[in-house]
């Protein structure tokens, strides 16, 4: 009884997760440009160590994921979900007009995906060691990895990011994060 009624409102539950994923992105965005002027450490609270430790027990080594690592594999995460949810519906749809519109969101998920690869691709390729680009319909957002961007490095990403994905450079927006 319960899997016919999620059976009848599938769409909604599409819609419903789509309009999730599209927030969390946009909260991590938000978050990501709230975030970059990060303060630093007075070295006047610092604490003056004057008796060196050593211990005989062997050390775990820290294992630290930098921030696009990390935005990455959450990226990817999330696109598997929705993937999975997709290729869900396109078994179980009752007709094709349901399936194809899971066909086209699939097929449109994978070619975000190879834009945002090549156009993070080309933007390390002009000397930057890291990129994070956001593909949507009609804008793109892209993070550098720097301490900061000079405004020929702003022209740089944005002439790359509007080549490759067509977008007017009023619709991109280019930021750095350390």
């Amino acid at each position: 009884m319960i899997v016919l009624s999620l059976k009848r409102y599938r769409k909604s539950l599409l819609a419903l997760t789509g309009l999730i994923l599209a927030g969390a992105i946009g909260a991590a965005f938000l978050w990501l440009t709230n975030s970059q002027e990060q303060a630093k450490a007075d070295r006047s609270n610092a604490m003056q160590v004057t008796k060196s430790v050593v211990s005989n027990e062997p050390v775990a080594p820290v294992v630290s994921t930098d921030f696009f690592t990390e935005y990455r594999l959450e990226r990817d995460k999330m696109r598997s979900e929705r993937s999975d949810l997709l290729r869900e519906a396109i078994k179980t749809a009752k007709n094709d007009e349901i399936r194809n519109k899971a066909q086209e969101s699939v097929l449109k998920m994978v070619q975000e995906k190879q834009r945002e690869s090549e156009m993070e691709s080309l933007i390390k390729a002009r000397g930057f060691s890291d990129a994070l680009v956001f593909y949507r319909d009609s804008s793109v957002s892209a993070i550098v990895k720097a301490p900061s961007l000079s405004r020929e490095e702003v022209i740089q990403v944005a002439d790359v990011i509007s080549r490759v994905s067509g977008v007017k450079p009023e619709e991109i927006t280019i930021s750095s994060k350390p």
